[in-house]
């Protein structure tokens, strides 16, 4: 709050008194006059009540309430100066306290101007810090005075000397009283914990006796007019322009939250958020399928573009939400501030089976700037081949297509680059490459594009408190409501993919070459016989020892495989006798298990009816003692 000082003429008796007493300052000598006159200042109008309730125009609320309409002014009146009443002079104002002359007085003496000298520049060091609450409640309640003192001073007054002394021991007291704080703090663990709690409930409390002291004598009307509502306070709201449907369909089971909206998050754009498939969900969540998301003040259900970060490269598309990770979606959408969390769903009725939550993340960033990308891959076969030239032929359906991607990085499947030169006259589409080796007719060639895809401006708010909502619809929903069948592009089906057999060219070595080789470096290569041999002509006569060689060798392998199929035949019938011994075995077994649970049972009996019986002669004898 800055003071106003007034500058007043200097009368007889003021220079009489500077003319007896030169070494009296200037602005110590009419101190009582100088505040009667500073008192009577023009009276403070109630100007809260003037500009927020009042029908008073702004010309009225400026020259006053008594002040003549324009309509109403003359000729005459309009070169007249205007005078103000004599009462808005003599009259006191009312936004100040009024001052006794009287008790001005006591800034005459020379020891209570010393005692607040400290707290000018020029008035030297302040006293020890014992009294350092009192002189600040006196710095508090001079401070105003203190500044037209220092301005209507002519002569600095001269510093104190410092003492060493002083410095030293207030610097202790401040130490010591530091050293006290932390011990009170630090010493008691619940007083630390409750250390911040404590002092924010201290800071509100004194906010509010604040607030309470500063409007305590305005009327309700005019503190709300500048304050607002308080909380706690009921209100009663009217809607303009609401729909019949809000009324027919109200339900008093949901509540209406109001609540406003700041002018930034009002406006549309394209919002980046981080999500994540909830992990109860069970279907995977695809690329441009409608989405319900609950962000901030707002439902509505919007088409999102999910995303992956190439290693800090391009922003991929992906055509679903991956597993168990995060990634990022773009849509249109309200402008909602960063770091907002958001949940989504996939249908709001009742009788959707399982978890209804279908993602949850976070916004990141509202960026406009953001573009992406689809991998698009380009095929091509070469059908003219040089050193390391080749014509491709395919990949391009026209010149302009390809002197769009001039320059381009071409690539072939064994793995041969190369790159776009220029297009070709005929056929159309067909260009010149260039690559690092020569490539075989067999081989594909192949460009790796991006292509850039834009979010689409879909945004439909979720009005279920009007009527039944239904936001869009799946297509395969749509097809399944309707009766409609999928329809079937030719160019979408898998085909055979038929591929001509590779035929490589035999390893030609001319004559002269080969004389020079040594022999082991020579090729072995026979050519192929067209004719049959005498060797595969001829009959194979055996002698008669070969014949009865031949006959032996076969009776030894007959009576051998009579001899297995014996031995097998004893191995089955053995078998089976052990399965019927193990059979009767655990025939055994089962019986003896049967004899042994009965017993026991038969045991568990008998030892619940003599405890039955005992507790019942026990009753006996208690019934006949009683």
């Amino acid at each position: 709050m800055m003071t106003r000082i007034t500058t007043y003429p200097a009368t007889k008796t003021r220079r009489h008194v500077d003319d007896e007493d030169e070494e009296v300052p200037k602005w110590k000598s009419n101190l009582a006059e100088r505040a009667a006159a500073a008192s009577t200042t023009k009276k403070r109008k109630n100007w809260i009540k003037l500009i927020y309730n009042s029908s008073l125009t702004p010309e009225e609320v400026i020259y006053g309430e008594k002040e003549k309409d324009d309509d109403t002014m003359g000729e005459d009146d309009f070169f007249q100066v205007k005078e103000k009443d004599a009462e808005d002079y003599e009259a006191l104002d009312a936004g100040k306290e009024p001052i006794d002359p009287e008790s001005l007085k006591k800034w005459e003496d020379e020891e209570m101007l010393d005692s607040i000298r400290h707290l000018f520049i020029t008035g030297g060091d302040g006293p020890q810090l014992e009294n350092e609450g009192e002189e600040q409640g006196d710095e508090d309640n001079f401070g105003n005075e203190g500044d037209a003192v220092e301005d209507d001073m002519d002569e600095p007054s001269s510093p104190k000397p410092k003492e060493p002394m002083d410095r030293a021991a207030a610097l202790a007291a401040k130490k010591e009283a530091l050293k006290r704080k932390f011990d009170e703090q630090y010493d008691d663990p619940e007083s630390a914990k409750l250390d911040f709690y404590t002092e924010k409930k201290e800071e509100m409390a004194a906010q509010l006796a604040l607030n309470r002291a500063e409007f305590e004598g305005v009327d309700s009307e005019a503190r709300t007019l500048v304050e607002g509502f308080r909380p706690g306070q009921y209100v009663r709201i009217e809607f303009d322009s609401v729909p019949a449907e809000f009324i027919e369909h109200f339900n008093p089971s949901f509540p209406i939250i109001v609540g406003g909206l700041l002018p930034a998050e009002e406006r549309f754009g394209y919002v980046q958020v981080r999500i994540k498939r909830h992990r109860w969900f069970a279907r995977t969540l695809k690329t441009n399928d409608p989405l319900i998301l609950s962000l901030g003040w707002r439902r509505f259900q919007t088409l999102p573009i999910y995303s992956l970060d190439d290693h800090s490269i391009r922003m991929r598309m992906l055509k679903y939400t991956p597993e168990h990770m995060h990634c990022y979606a773009t849509f249109y959408g309200p402008v909602t501030l960063p770091n907002t969390g958001f949940c989504a769903f996939n249908s709001l009725s009742d009788g959707a089976a399982g978890f209804r939550i279908s993602a949850t993340g976070v916004v990141l960033d509202i960026d406009r700037s953001t573009k992406i990308v689809k991998k698009l891959k380009l095929t091509g076969t070469p059908y003219k081949i040089f050193k390391n030239t080749a014509f491709i032929k395919d990949m391009f359906n026209s010149a302009l297509e390809v002197a769009k991607f001039e320059g381009a990085n071409i690539r072939t499947v064994s793995g041969i680059r190369g790159q776009v030169k220029k297009a070709l006259g005929k056929p159309d589409g067909a260009f010149r490459a260039t690559f690092e080796d020569k490539v075989l007719k067999s081989d594909i060639v192949f460009l790796r594009a991006w292509y850039s895809i834009q979010a689409r401006k879909f945004y439909n708010p979720v009005t279920s408190h009007l009527a039944s909502w239904t936001g869009m619809r799946l297509t395969g929903q749509v097809r399944r409501d309707e009766g409609l069948k999928t329809p079937s592009n030719i160019n979408s089906t898998y085909k055979k993919i038929e591929r001509a057999p590779r035929r490589f060219n035999p390893l030609v070595i001319p004559q002269k070459l080969q004389a020079q080789l040594p022999y082991a470096s020579k090729p072995k290569l026979m050519k192929p016989q067209k004719h049959r041999t005498y060797l595969q002509k001829r009959a194979v006569i055996m002698e008669p020892e070969e014949k009865k060689a031949v006959a032996l060798m076969q009776q030894m392998r007959a009576l051998r495989k009579d001899q297995v199929a014996r031995r097998k035949e004893k191995k089955n019938e053995k078998k089976k006798e052990r399965a019927k011994k193990l059979e009767k075995e655990e025939a055994k077994k089962s019986e003896k298990e049967k004899e042994r649970k009965k017993e026991v049972m038969r045991m568990a009996g008998r030892k619940s009816k003599r405890e039955a019986d005992m507790e019942e002669g026990r009753g006996r004898s208690k019934r006949r003692r009683t």
